[in-house]
């Protein structure tokens, strides 16, 4: 059986098992969901070798709990966390490029990696959104392994204040829209990142609008790239 981890950076309960079942119904039967949460200051977080032994792949899930920046003053407790969040992340991702591990990183888990890329994380009025939006694909994301089965126009769900603000050193772009400049980027052959809630099915608010592609596309990571 195909294992995979789910990294949350989340602390209120209802949250944590909402997203908990959100991507166990995305996997359904193709892999194993084990979960790490990033709030938990007992782990051993420089031995990244220990968290990822015996996973096929790592997820870096979203936080509606958590903000790089958020429209937030310097200081503010959230964005404080936000930051050890990352200094925790860094050593598992590091690790995940060097072993060519699959790996995947939505809405808040995109910031992460691409923060740790100097794609400068910030609070952009311009691509703050929530609900349903278009997913457009570049030409490498047409030729890329995990997408090119998708149309070249999508919808996915959104919910996010903060945004990558520039393109992070070693990504490659694989859409792009009006409304969210770096929606999905790959870094190597096997780390993913999308900006939107792939795991989602529909958000509570802003444009509702079902989005069977950009849903299918966990069950696709793991077919394509974890264990293909």
């Amino acid at each position: 059986m195909t294992n995979i981890l789910l990294v949350q950076s989340r602390v209120t309960e209802v949250r944590v098992e909402r997203e908990r079942e959100n991507f166990r119904r995305s996997i359904g039967d193709k892999a194993t969901l084990h979960f790490l949460s990033a709030v938990d200051e007992k782990l051993a977080w420089t031995a990244p070798e220990e968290f990822l032994k015996g996973y096929d792949g790592v997820i870096f899930g979203g936080s509606s709990d958590f903000d790089f920046h958020g429209g937030r003053p310097d200081g503010d407790p959230v964005r404080l966390m936000s930051m050890m969040i990352l200094s925790r992340a860094k050593n598992i991702v590091s690790y995940a490029l060097a072993q060519n591990i699959p790996t995947l990183g939505v809405c808040f888990g995109h910031q992460i990696i691409g923060e740790l890329h100097s794609g400068a994380v910030m609070n952009d009025a311009e691509q703050r959104k929530m609900g349903a939006y278009e997913v457009i694909l570049t030409d490498d994301g047409k030729k890329d392994p995990l997408f090119c089965a998708l149309p070249e126009r999508f919808l996915a769900q959104y919910a996010h204040k903060d945004s990558v603000t520039q393109m992070p050193i070693g990504a490659t772009l694989l859409a792009s829209s009006p409304a969210c400049r770096f929606s999905m980027l790959r870094y190597g052959s096997k780390v993913y990142t999308v900006q939107f809630h792939t795991e989602v099915l529909m958000m509570p608010r802003g444009p509702q609008r079902e989005t069977p592609e950009s849903s299918s596309i966990i069950a696709l990571w793991i077919e394509r790239i974890v264990a293909p």
